[in-house]
């Protein structure tokens, strides 16, 4: 089987084209193929199928075998592997209208130069958002926020998230018992000032360490300034190593249109 290694804000997947047929990869498999030893190495592995309904179905997994939830970074390196792979975008402005497993998503190539590409991404609505207070920690600040944003996030605001200790404070967040049994991501965020990006990190559960960006992460993150003042519904936000544009608009606590433009990148491909 042909194999994509693709990386999206220095997030990386194996991506497998499944068109035929539907491809069946036990949980341990996932986990060797995504060892970084002793497999091809990624945070995460997706599936491109087909879709009786829309232009494709994708199917992602952590690292760990773990699935059932959406991944950003990974939907728009599929949207650039569907394009690559010559399958029609049904949508009116170009985009692909794919399935994923939190629901439908649309996403659009907005440039594309070699192997790099900039890809729209539209999100599901944020629906339910839990306000959560913190224990009191010098240059924290003392409330956060849960949110499904096609997977769970908590996002905690601090003052400087240079030196942070993500794994360790991650962890302990992820495992906290008022998550329990599912866990949670989580999004350390520095709001800089007017005019200056959101810095965001994040622990990711299903992968279990820091990685160096996360899509429905930074998308958290935007929701989240939101909910703390900052109403411009249009946010800069970076990673550890690239950049975000993250957009939507808020009524009666239900966050809409939601968007995310961001890279992805096709490094190589092979054949398993």
């Amino acid at each position: 089987m042909e194999f994509f290694k693709y990386q999206a804000a220095g997030n990386d997947f194996i991506l497998l084209r499944s068109l035929d047929r539907r491809a069946e990869l036990p949980e341990q498999e996932i986990i060797r193929l995504c060892d970084r030893r002793y497999g091809i190495g990624a945070d995460g592995l997706i599936i491109l199928e087909s879709s009786p309904v829309h232009d494709f179905t994708m199917r992602f997994y952590n690292n760990d075998g773990s699935s059932g939830m959406m991944c950003g970074n990974g939907g728009r390196c599929i949207v650039d592997l569907a394009r690559r792979s010559g399958i029609p975008a049904s949508g009116e402005d170009g985009s692909w209208i794919f399935e994923a497993p939190d629901g439908v998503h649309r996403g659009k190539v907005l440039s594309s130069e070699g192997q790099y590409s900039r890809i729209l991404l539209g999100m599901n609505d944020i629906t339910a958002v839990e306000e959560i207070r913190l224990p009191q920690q010098e240059g924290q600040e003392p409330v956060a926020w849960k949110m499904n944003t096609g997977t769970d996030h908590l996002v905690i605001f601090k003052d400087n998230i240079e030196g942070l200790d993500v794994y360790g404070e991650g962890r302990r967040w992820r495992y906290a018992p008022q998550f329990a049994p599912k866990g949670t991501n989580v999004n350390f965020v520095q709001a800089s000032g007017p005019g200056e990006p959101l810095r965001v990190r994040t622990y990711e559960r299903g992968v279990e360490y820091e990685t160096l960006s996360c899509g429905t992460g930074v998308i958290a993150a935007a929701a989240a300034a939101w909910l703390r003042g900052d109403h411009s519904g249009k946010y800069t936000l970076r990673s550890t190593s690239d950049t975000f544009t993250v957009s939507f608009s808020c009524r009666s606590g239900i966050f809409s249109n939601v968007e995310i433009i961001g890279p992805a990148e096709l490094i190589f491909k092979a054949v398993i």
